[in-house]
């Protein structure tokens, strides 16, 4: 059995997981294959054909967040002493699990557990990231001294894979003693922007804009504000009964409905508004969709993405203020009168596969 722990933490690591994983069904269908996460169930039975085992397990801290914007500093902290005072007892659990269970290799995306309980199993692990825990503490450390020990914990669980499968847009991943760089890893879209947009009733000549803040969202955010941009058609998941004429509520029963992905919702949009994060980076990257983007706190992996999305999609910057006023029409206008650059190598997901089941 192959076994991927994966953090919680938004969507960006169990999109990419779960399209490791599809590509392992692919390339061997008989494997057997398991998720160990705190994250949403539906996000792998919706990437990953077959049976599988899912265990509901908060398995690592990741950040916690006030909303989509904001970083929850001193609740991480809290967060992080509250996980260190049962994570012995938890690896090993997972340890006996792995053993139990047959497991031949473990995936990590990036909880420090699964490299602690993999070890205690003999089990070999392989990790998947483009930036890892221990940066991130160390990096939030000096308001939230806490936070040393979660860095000095993680980098010394990441000294133990085996090996790491580094995606692009990489922060300091130091930690992990052998690295090998793969393509990027992204939910390809099913159909075509003209087609997509159809099924969501929008004209193909349209100008549509994705609204899209991952699973936390942004309360803040009022959609009224949309209707002074009429000449845009905007694609969001609401619950407000009253939205302008030009706001498409785009919410998950209405998406599978129209048998519409979410990566197909992000080719029907010409462009995407939301904050940086590997995986809305990467769908848009792999649906050749615009990106406006706001700032995201003081996390470390935003000026990474900043610097190297737009070798692939263009990108323009759009303030939190003006985001929350709905003064989008200059950025918008921007990225939509810039060239398309080529596309990058998207065989992350296939090439990772590959790799996993020589060592498996």
């Amino acid at each position: 059995m192959i076994v991927a722990y994966v953090s919680g933490h938004g969507y960006g690591h169990a999109t990419r997981t779960g399209e490791v994983l599809r590509a392992i069904r692919e390339q061997a269908p008989e494997a057997p294959l398991a998720v160990v996460t705190s994250g949403p169930e539906r996000l792998y039975r919706q990437a990953v054909p077959g049976p599988f085992v899912f265990r509901a397990l908060e398995c690592d801290v990741g950040v916690a967040q006030k909303d989509a914007l904001a970083i929850d500093e001193p609740g991480t902290a809290a967060r992080w002493r509250a996980f260190a005072g049962r994570r012995e007892a938890l690896v090993e659990q997972e340890a006996r699990w792995l053993r139990a269970s047959g497991t031949r290799l473990v995936l990590g995306d990036v909880p420090p557990l699964a490299f602690e309980a993999a070890a205690q199993a003999s089990v070999i692990a392989v990790g998947l990231a483009n930036f890892s825990w221990d940066w991130i503490y160390r990096h939030l450390a000096p308001r939230q001294p806490a936070l040393r020990q979660a860095a000095h914990a993680a980098a010394s669980a990441y000294g133990k894979a085996a090996l790491l499968l580094q995606l692009p847009f990489t922060g300091d991943l130091s930690a992990f003693p052998r690295r090998e760089p793969i393509p990027l890893v992204a939910r390809r879209p099913r159909m075509s922007r003209a087609e997509a947009k159809r099924r969501l009733g929008l004209p193909e000549a349209s100008r549509a804009v994705l609204v899209s803040f991952g699973g936390i969202g942004l309360p803040a955010f009022d959609p009224v504000r949309l209707g002074a941009l009429p000449d845009f058609h905007f694609l969001m998941d609401s619950e407000r009964d009253a939205l302008p004429a030009n706001v498409v509520t785009t919410s998950p029963e209405r998406l599978e409905a129209l048998g519409v992905g979410y990566p197909d919702l992000v080719r029907a949009a010409d462009v995407v508004v939301t904050k940086p994060g590997y995986g809305i980076v990467s769908d848009a990257i792999a649906a050749r969709t615009r990106i406006v983007y706001t700032e995201r706190g003081d996390f470390p992996e935003y000026p990474v993405l900043v610097a190297e999305m737009p070798r692939h999609v263009p990108c323009a910057h759009v303030g939190n203020v003006d985001l929350l006023a709905g003064r989008l029409r200059e950025a918008i206008e921007d990225v939509l009168g810039r060239e398309m650059p080529a596309p990058p190598d998207l065989g992350g997901a296939e090439a990772a596969a590959r790799r996993l089941l020589e060592l498996a």
